[in-house]
């Protein structure tokens, strides 16, 4: 039995554009190194939960288990069609590129999420009036779509069949085009790799949007995305916000309002936390919450503070300041998982509430409200350089950040790259930041604001990011509105540890859409932690950010009673309901103790 246990960190957004009409639009080889996909990731709740065994690990439902061949004819293919194209000739790729389709969306070697099965598939079409057979081969299934035009999208059961079914590992997905008048000859695209994750990811995305001037509220899975704040029912509903933080648990959010006033909310109440009422505005740029959510850092004009969440007030000395290096500045804090840490980018150049010129990537260490000492990993190499957008990956050991030669905002010559806590050599991601639809060494792509969909178990983490990118033929590069993209990530993998990117399915593609804060929802809350932490798994079982710890449980099969330990983990100490043979007890309460009892079990 494993868990799938994820939250994914807090981000922030953009500054407000005008407003908007309110309201939420629809969005429409080999792998070589790279590692296979990973399950979920932790969460931070507080609250008991329930153990997610293998059978729910997808979409809520038991996965599908298919294998063997299967074929799905389209509406529109005439009857038949699978028997032409397994009479006509195949020619292999590569054998005439005018009557062959080339598979434009999605790119080679992508990820997705077991539970995102609203993917467009897009080729090129090489005449008018083709049918096509689209080819999904895996270690488990073998699947043919009949269909004609030039994108298909997967009904569930296909997507059962194409995805659920191979889920861990990966497809090889060819087109090929046959002419119905004359189907003497079938022509193959190349293929492409597709992988799929072995578990879902669940968690809710918030994210900054042009459409609504607000953010924005989805699930991974989801195809339509709701506004969250301005609440659309509250009066101030057409108020810009802007730069928001999401707390690890999926309960906190601190955001500019109206512009840059600080304010923090409840969200499960969209009650107001701060400002107190006639308590001083204060303005934001960039701010994080610590792990517990008990505090949250901000930045101002360069300067970081650290208040209260609750009352917004200063904690610390120095009226909360956070003490710099002489002549240092700051913006874009990230705290880490451990909360021992935080990231920052930091600068003696100009600094503005949204921006920041020729950064380096620093760290301070943090303990128990004590700021400690300041460490740089990434240098700035003078000039326009410039390193900025730090996010702590969910196990505290990466660090992701964007690397720009301009100021921060709307740079596009902006990349992301990642390096290890313990600083060294970056590693680029070559795949997720240039590889774009069918076309590789893609750049002036304004690749952004990387948030983490963390996950401490072993394999492959997730990165949401903002891009001017193309996709597919539904909308061009766009050189001012970015829009969200999410990509796997296998820090132990060798050489390029990302993965190619896909459009998040949930956006409008009327947009602009940026900083997408992933994390603990609502509805997965109370299946996302367990009360204790298990012993020798690897899992931050807890979400506290160790796995492990000190004081982690092993639990066994049984409640020992009266020992003061939740022994089988089901979060309630000493709640004995069978008999244990050896201890003297009577465990269960029925008279009998021990021998005595024929329901007794032998605890070792």
């Amino acid at each position: 039995m494993r868990l799938i246990l994820v939250v994914m960190i807090a981000c922030a957004a953009t500054a407000c554009a005008s407003n908007g009409e309110g309201g939420v639009r629809a969005g429409g080889g080999s792998a070589g190194t790279m590692g296979t996909a990973g399950a979920g990731g932790i969460g931070t709740g507080e609250n008991p939960t329930v153990i997610v065994p293998d059978a729910e690990l997808c979409g809520g439902g038991p996965c599908a288990e298919h294998t063997g061949e299967q074929q799905f004819t389209h509406d529109g293919v005439p009857v038949g069609t699978d028997s032409l194209f397994d009479a006509a000739m195949r020619n292999p790729p590569a054998t005439n590129a005018a009557n062959e389709s080339a598979i434009v969306y999605p790119s080679h070697e992508t990820m997705f999420p077991v539970n995102v099965s609203r993917v467009r598939f897009e080729w090129t079409e090489p005449a008018a009036d083709l049918a096509y057979e689209l080819r999904f081969d895996g270690d488990a299934t073998a699947v043919s779509i009949y269909t004609t035009g030039s994108s298909w999208s997967p009904t569930e059961e296909e997507w059962d069949w194409v995805a659920e079914s191979n889920r861990g590992g990966a497809v090889a997905f060819t087109v090929t085009a046959l002419d119905l008048d004359d189907p003497a000859q079938a022509w193959t695209s190349n293929p492409i790799d597709v992988f799929i994750s072995e578990g879902a990811v669940p968690g809710a995305i918030y994210y900054w949007s042009t459409g609504t001037s607000g953010i924005m509220r989805a699930r991974i899975e989801d195809s339509i995305s709701q506004k969250f704040y301005t609440d659309p029912d509250a009066p101030d509903a057409e108020e810009c916000v802007a730069c928001h933080t999401v707390s690890r648990d999926g309960r906190r959010m601190a955001m500019g309002y109206g512009g840059e006033a600080l304010r923090t909310i409840d969200i499960d109440s969209f009650d107001v936390l701060v400002p107190k009422p006639a308590q001083a505005e204060r303005k934001v740029g960039w701010s994080t919450f610590s792990p517990d959510g008990e505090l949250l850092l901000v930045s101002e004009k360069g300067v970081l503070r650290l208040l209260d969440t609750e009352s917004g007030e200063p904690v610390g000395d120095n009226a909360g300041v956070v003490p710099l290096p002489a002549g240092k500045l700051a913006n874009m804090p990230d705290w880490s998982a451990l909360g021992d840490k935080v990231a920052f980018a930091m600068t003696e150049g100009r600094v503005g509430n949204k921006e920041i010129e020729a950064a380096s990537i620093a760290v301070i260490d943090y303990d128990a409200g004590a700021w400690g000492a300041v460490t740089v990993l990434v240098e700035s190499q003078g000039g326009e350089d410039n390193n900025f957008f730090p996010a702590w990956s969910p196990d505290s050991a990466w660090i992701a950040y964007v690397n720009a030669q301009q100021k921060s905002k709307d740079a596009v010559t902006a990349t992301i790259r990642m390096i290890s806590a313990d600083g060294g050599t970056s590693r680029e991601l070559t795949r997720l930041n240039e590889r774009v639809n069918d076309e590789e060494n893609v750049v002036d792509i304004g690749n952004a604001m990387p948030r983490w969909a963390p996950s401490t178990l072993p394999g492959t983490f997730w990165l949401a990011f903002s891009s001017l990118r193309a996709y597919a033929t539904l909308r061009p590069r766009d050189d001012k509105e970015d829009q969200i993209w999410i990509a796997a990530v296998d820090p132990e993998a060798s050489g390029d540890v990302s993965y190619a990117a896909f459009w998040a399915p949930f956006q409008s593609i009327e947009d602009g859409n940026h900083r997408a804060f992933w994390t603990v929802s609502d509805e997965d809350r109370q299946q996302q932690c367990l009360c204790v932490d298990i012993c020798g798994d690897g899992i931050d079982n807890n979400c506290n950010g160790t796995a492990d710890e000190a004081m982690c449980s092993e639990c066994g099969p049984v409640e020992i009673c009266d020992d003061g330990v939740d022994n089988n983990c089901n979060c309630v100490v000493d709640e004995c309901v069978q008999e244990i043979c050896n201890d003297g007890i009577d465990n269960d309460g029925d008279g009998l103790t021990d021998g005595a009892d024929p329901s007794c079990i032998i605890v070792q």
